[in-house]
């Protein structure tokens, strides 16, 4: 039986969220550890893991990519476009402003993600969608006036971390638009290995050195892979089969809840009332809009 014909239950599918919550809270931590240019991360990032899902993959994973018909090949191609895009601008965004600003505002993706479902997608959602959506912004919105050091330099860097929201809104919308027909394997492999091949001729142009790094940066490079796109990522794209894309994205919601957390043990960072009062917000938002989803098939 193919993925497409399994009705998993709703607390398996809220399990997968959470470890991929826990998953891609990492990312920010791991990527300051590499001492290597955005686009370099970026690809190494997408390469590992492509690499990752070609290896492990099965074949009829393998046999479903061959038989896609070319209207679905396009749209894979544009969410790699798209994944890519959001990984080059959120990434560079962490050498212009705080890590804080930078993960809760890429975190801002389930507003572009929100409109889309509705005016594009044409996915009606229920009003605690929105309230849940609202209040977990809030939350954000409260977590970003902690940090008000910065500049012209911190506010490029918020812009290009804004711009990831949007690219990863974009990747969410056409993720849950693929996901309808298509099972995670070939989805991702498809999707990441289309996103790694426009990285890698983004390093080139950009003449961005992709080799002389140390094994701990490689190291890196392997551990963002890994953690969070294998587990992080690729557990929000089985999502999208079970659960709508805004829910999906809100989910995205508790990644500065859990990069704060990890910077606590790690960086050594400490944690403001602000931080934790944005924290709740948050939680409590994306706990409604989880909720929103009661009864559906």
């Amino acid at each position: 039986m193919t993925e497409t014909n399994v009705l998993v239950p709703l607390p398996r599918v809220l399990s997968v969220l959470l470890a991929g919550v826990i998953a891609i809270s990492f990312a920010a931590i791991l990527i300051r550890l590499c001492e290597a240019p955005p686009l370099a991360i970026a690809f190494y990032r997408l390469f590992f893991a492509s690499l990752f899902f070609w290896l492990t993959s099965n074949k009829s994973a393998r046999a479903t990519l061959r038989q896609l018909p070319l209207a679905s090949l396009r749209w894979g191609w544009l969410a790699g476009v798209a994944l890519a895009l959001h990984f080059a601008t959120w990434i560079t965004s962490l050498n212009h402003t705080s890590v804080t600003n930078s993960v809760v505002l890429v975190a801002t993706a389930p507003i572009f993600v929100a409109l889309g479902a509705r005016f594009i997608l044409q996915e009606k959602a229920r009003a605690w969608l929105y309230w849940g959506l609202l209040l977990a912004f809030a939350g954000v919105a409260v977590i970003t006036l902690h940090d008000s050091s910065g500049g012209q330099n911190a506010l490029f860097g918020n812009l290009l971390a804004l711009a990831g929201a949007l690219f990863a809104g974009i990747y969410f919308l056409i993720g849950r638009k693929l996901r309808r027909q298509m099972d995670t394997a070939p989805y991702v492999m498809l999707c990441y290995a289309a996103a790694a091949l426009l990285l890698f001729a983004a390093a080139l142009l950009m003449r961005e050195p992709l080799t002389g790094y140390s094994w701990q940066t490689y190291a890196a490079f392997l551990g963002i892979a890994l953690i969070p796109q294998v587990l992080g990522h690729t557990s929000f794209n089985w999502a999208l089969k079970h659960l709508s894309a805004p829910t999906v994205s809100v989910a995205m919601l508790g990644e500065p809840i859990g990069a704060s957390l990890l910077a606590v043990f790690f960086l050594q960072e400490e944690i403001g009332v602000r931080t934790l009062l944005g924290g709740s917000l948050t939680l409590i938002g994306v706990g409604i809009a989880i909720y929103s989803e009661r009864g559906k098939p």
